[in-house]
Parts: C-alpha cells; structure tokens; sequence
C-alpha cells in the first residue's frame, strides 16, 4: 500500500486520466457549469482522483495509516469513517475536485480570451500522450468509463497554463518582472564551493583505524600546503585545486584495484596490502604539458553543482558552447545540477554549487521532528553548514573532518560566474523564474477559478460515488506507467 501513497501523492501524469464515457446518461455526462462553461463529468472525475490523493495526505498528517490497505475496499473503509474539516471525507474530496475544475475553467476561459491557441507540435504530443496512455490503463479506462475528449482536454490544460505563464511572467511578460532581480535572488540562495573529498576508509569500504586517519589528515595537511602556495593568484591557486581533486580521486581509485582479494589453502581470505602512489607537486609540474592549457580552444570545463533542500526539485542544466541551457526539475531532497560550459577560456570547473534552502536553526528543528523528511546534505552537513556562515573567508582552504570522510573546502564568489555565457545562461534565467514566481502564478490561477460561479448538477454527484474510485487497481496501472517512463519507455507531458 506504500507504492498506492506514493503514487497518489506524486499525482496525475499525462498518462493518469480518470474519465467518464459517453455511454452514461445525458443528465449526468455535464458534472458542473461554471461562468456558463459545461465541466464534462470524466473532467470533474479527473480531478476527484487529485482531491482523493489531497484527503490522503491531510489523513495521514493527522495519523490516519493507509499501509496496511491491501484493496480499494480497506481505502474506501477508512475514508468513510474520516472527517476533514468538518466535513465527511467524501464531501471533501468533492469540494476539492470543484476548486480544481474552477481553475481550469479559468485558464480556459483567459486562454481563450487573449486569442492564444496551441501548435500543430503541442497538439500532436498530447495525441501521443493520450494513445499512449492507452497501453497501460486501457483496462482500467474500460472498466472506469472514458471519454478520451475529457483526456485531451486535461491534457492540454498544461500546455495552455505554459502559454499563461509567458503572458504574465515570461520575458516582457505583464507581470514586468526584473532580471536583474532574478539573478540578485540565484547569487543570494546559493554557494559556489570547491572540495576534495577524502574518504576514511581502505580500498575494501572499511573504515580506517587511528594510524589510517593520521595518514589521510598527513596528507590533507600537504594538500593545503601545496594550496597556501598559490594563494596569492586566484586563477593558479583554483588550477592547483582542480590537480588535487583529480589527485586524490587517481589515489582512492588506485587503493579499490589494489584490493585484490582471494582464499588460501585452508579457506581464509587473503586481502593483499593496498598501495598507491601519490603525485607529488614536483611530478605535477613535470606533468603538467599533458593536460588542458586554460587557453585552449578545446577545452571543455565541466562544472558540478550540488545541493540540499527538503522543498526544491532536482535540477539539471547542460550549457553547449552557444550558452544555451536546458533545465529539468523533479522533487528531491538533494539538489544535484550538472553544467557543461564549453570553451570559456578559463580554468577547469570543478565546483558544487550548493542550494541555500535551509538554515543551521531550521535543519536542527527538522532533525528535531520525525514527522518531517530528512534533509540529505551534500557533502556533508559539517560542510554546508560551514560554507553558509557569512564569516567564512573566500578563498582559503580549510580542512573539515567529518565521522567518515576529510573535507578540504574552499569557498568562492559565486558573482564571478553569473554571466550569460556562464552561469547565468537562458536556461538557468527561466529555471529562475519558476523557482521565483511559479507559486504565485499558481495562486493567482486559482484565485481567478474561485472567483467564477458554479452551478452543480447534483443528479452526477449523486451519480458518482468518489470513494467507489478503484484507487488500487488506478495504483497498479499508474506504476506500470511510470516505470515503464523512466526505464526508457514513452513520453509523457505532466498536467
């Protein structure tokens, strides 16, 4: 029953469409009229399950345990037995499921109104959407009732919200909205930090004993040496850096092959002695024609960005040689984003940029409640915290020792890299834009929904009994779905 939860809090993907058919009566195919526009019964349906998916989670951060539920009829059990708000589980799911259909009422009726309409290329991805949607819920759409008109019309819905959001908050939008602004709000929610990460463990995973770690905090303590040495130039003292990051790593690789494990006579494990070599600063030098000159028109510089947050969604952003960035988001607890900057003409990247989403006070409160999920650090949580103190110096080194792992971080002034062929590339400006204004857009939608009148056809409601939804059976259809999605199966557009 935990995937049933999961599936349900995630909610409705192009390919989750609950609906109605066209076999049913005429009195009841028309749920709802709002501001004079007819709300098909399978759209209102549609809805339902997301309103359902809502009384969930209001249940179960009240103690309701749907973990046990092994069919739609224990759901069913439960919900009959709940009140939220006042009110009877089911009357609120219908409430909810009619707040939702005046939202898309609304951006119906704005998307109509300012003569916008959708591309040949839009209109053909939703019939995707929708045949697709077929292969796995066509039993469950049988059996539900569907009106594949009430499918498309949801499905497009996100489409026509995209094309709303460009009116009032793209660039030149209504809402006016600064750029300058946008790139003020990146550069003060993130840090831009370099570390080398040094792992206090044998080439086997297993955790070092006292004469391990002396020699690991050895070698930390020549690292910032060979660093304090450069310090006085920025570009050489981050060139020595990015030698060391990629010193280490050759160092910890080395000790896993080395590892080499096999059996004696007598059946004991013979582990043989890890060894590797470290480069030092006089061999890095005598190497250093082999690699990347900074100048070099076939450098590729490669920046990983890294970060936590319990609200944000993982980003990732590639940026080609033309400065272009692309940027997908999905709900995470870590925020990791990998960029791609090819040919700036400066010193290989190899940086995290870490999200500011959490103080130390507030991850400590969070810590403090199990209810709450748990904030996942990156690296570690000694490092962020020591990254976002604003007394941290930039550009010194420092070694942070946590329980598993040694940490030589350095700290960087991230408004050295918010330029448009850089950090700040189209992509990371819309991502910007989202992350900024996407709430109150949504706000804003559904206060124009609520602002519209409905009149209720009390005959559909009657009709359709919300807790008779098969929660279970539309569970077991929406993860064939979603693995066969992200296991390299077909497209689907979010709605």
């Amino acid at each position: 029953m935990k995937l049933l939860k999961r599936a349900l809090a995630g909610i409705l993907t192009a390919c989750t469409i609950l609906t109605t058919c066209t076999a049913c009566g005429e009195n009841t195919a028309t749920a709802m009229t709002i501001d004079g526009m007819d709300i098909p019964a399978g759209i209102y349906l549609y809805y339902i399950v997301n309103a359902y998916s809502d009384a969930m989670q209001v249940m179960e951060e009240d103690g309701a345990d749907f973990n046990e539920c092994e069919s739609t009829k224990d759901v069913k059990k439960i919900m009959k037995e709940s009140v939220i708000d006042g009110v009877d589980a089911d009357v609120w799911i219908q409430n909810k499921a009619v707040e939702y259909c005046q939202t898309y009422a609304a951006v119906e009726k704005d998307f109509a109104a300012r003569n916008l309409t959708l591309t040949g290329e839009e209109i053909a991805t939703i019939d995707s959407a929708l045949a697709n949607a077929m292969t796995y819920y066509g039993e469950f759409f049988e059996q539900t009732g569907i009106s594949e008109n009430s499918a498309k019309a949801v499905l497009s819905l996100s489409l026509k919200q995209e094309a709303l959001w460009e009116v009032y908050y793209g660039e030149g939008g209504e809402k006016n909205i600064d750029e300058q602004e946008m790139l003020e709000y990146y550069a003060d929610s993130r840090l831009r930090v370099k570390y080398i990460e040094m792992p206090l463990k044998d080439g086997e995973g297993n955790l070092l004993k006292s004469d391990g770690k002396s020699e690991i905090e050895k070698m930390a303590e020549d690292y910032l040496d060979r660093l304090a040495k450069k310090a006085d130039d920025e570009a050489k003292l981050s060139e020595e850096f990015d030698f060391l990051i990629d010193e280490h790593n050759n160092y910890v690789t080395s000790l896993s092959n080395a590892a080499v494990t096999t059996t004696d006579e007598n059946g004991s494990t013979i582990t043989t002695e890890t060894t590797a070599k470290v480069t030092t600063t006089d061999e890095k030098d005598a190497a250093e024609t082999t690699t990347t000159a900074p100048d070099s028109t076939d450098t590729t510089e490669t920046t990983t960005v890294g970060g936590t947050t319990t609200t944000a969604g993982a980003e990732t952003t590639t940026t080609p040689a033309d400065g272009t960035t692309t940027e997908t988001t999905a709900e995470a607890t870590t925020t990791t984003t990998t960029t791609t900057v090819d040919g700036l003409g400066y010193d290989t990247f190899k940086e995290q940029i870490l999200i500011v989403s959490t103080t130390a006070a507030d991850a400590k409160e969070e810590e403090a409640d199990t209810t709450t999920t748990a904030v996942s650090y990156k690296p570690c949580k000694k490092v962020y915290e020591w990254a976002l103190d604003e007394k941290t110096p930039l550009l010194k080194p420092e070694l942070i020792k946590d329980e598993e792992c040694y940490y030589i971080v350095m700290k960087m002034d991230i408004m050295d890299r918010m330029t448009e062929n850089d950090i700040w590339a189209e992509g990371t400006v819309e991502n910007t834009r989202k992350e900024m204004y996407q709430e109150e857009f949504d706000t804003m939608l559904e206060d124009m929904g609520l602002a519209l009148s409905v009149a209720r056809n009390e005959k559909a409601f009657k009709r359709y009994k919300v807790l008779d939804v098969d929660v279970v059976g539309y569970q077991s259809a929406m993860m064939a779905s979603y693995y066969a999605t992200f296991g390299g199966g077909f497209d689907t557009l979010d709605t």
